[in-house]
């Protein structure tokens, strides 16, 4: 009797593992669907894929599957928008994806206050990252600053203009339901600069110093 209790029980945990299993792989799924639409954005490619995929899913979890796609959808046409300044950039790689924003995109100068111009893409960033919650992701925030010194009573150096940066983006996005225990905030100063900051004759460099001065979110497995 005891033997056939144990048997039975086995096999519960053997069906909600494969439950568990199969949400992982339609997250996964939709996961690339998403990186691979927005690699280059292009609305038809998108329904195509997309599409496909549904049909594969239908009626195993193709609704999760389609909430994901929408939003991926939503991001796409979103980042988009910031590519045609050339203010955001996204990159992906099997180990999940990362963006890119200049900081004059998400703050005004000298400032550490997210504005309401980049706050459309951080809640597709929060949406993205929460829906993601079964699987095993991190959500890493830098802050990256150009060489200009800064010596304010709020930021004394770049060193804390970068890293209440990286804070006002987590804070944002914990704001936005995503786990706090995922994210980390992260400020370099300075010290990783895309460009150089100078030219060979010690002038600084602006478009250069433009493009140092950012915030990375790196989602990674």
């Amino acid at each position: 009797m005891s033997g056939s209790f144990e048997m039975n029980t086995d096999e519960a945990v053997s069906e909600d593992w494969l439950v568990t299993y199969a949400d992982a792989i339609t997250i996964l799924m939709a996961f690339f669907v998403m990186m691979f639409s927005i690699s280059e954005p292009s609305p038809e490619k998108f329904d195509a894929v997309a599409g496909g995929i549904l049909q594969e899913l239908e009626g195993k979890n193709a609704a999760k599957a389609e909430a994901l796609l929408v939003i991926a959808q939503e991001m796409q046409e979103t980042v988009s928008t910031f590519d045609e300044s050339g203010d955001a950039s996204v990159d992906s790689s099997s180990d999940g994806m990362t963006f890119n924003f200049k900081s004059n995109s998400m703050f005004k100068g000298g400032s550490a206050t997210v504005t309401e111009e980049a706050e459309p893409l951080l809640d597709r960033v929060a949406q993205l990252v929460s829906l993601m919650g079964i699987t095993n992701y991190t959500v890493e925030v830098e802050g990256h600053t150009d060489d200009v010194p800064i010596r304010t009573k709020q930021f004394p150096s770049n060193w804390e203009l970068s890293a209440s940066r990286a804070s006002a983006v987590v804070r944002w996005l914990i704001s936005r339901g995503v786990d706090p225990e995922r994210l980390r905030a992260v400020g370099y100063g300075a010290t990783q600069p895309l460009a150089p900051n100078l030219n060979e004759d010690g002038e600084g460099i602006p478009e250069n110093r433009e493009e140092n001065r950012r915030i990375v979110i790196k989602i990674e497995r």
